[in-house]
């Protein structure tokens, strides 16, 4: 990740949005870069690769 304007502005931003969009990091990011406050670089997962087995297995019982 890159920051493209001031880590304070950033901050700022965030404590700026609804709640509800502070609760998820994974929403967080997206409105950041869709914002052009950051760019993501190589690859973003949101998913723990250390729970995956539960994740896919909890997906499977739904």
């Amino acid at each position: 990740m890159r920051n493209e304007v001031p880590v304070e502005e950033i901050n700022d931003f965030i404590l700026s949005l609804p709640e509800n969009q502070r609760d998820s990091w994974s929403e967080v990011v997206q409105i950041l870069e869709d914002e052009g406050m950051i760019t993501m670089e190589g690859d973003f997962s949101t998913i723990d690769h250390e729970l995956l087995d539960a994740q896919l297995e909890e997906n499977r019982r739904i």
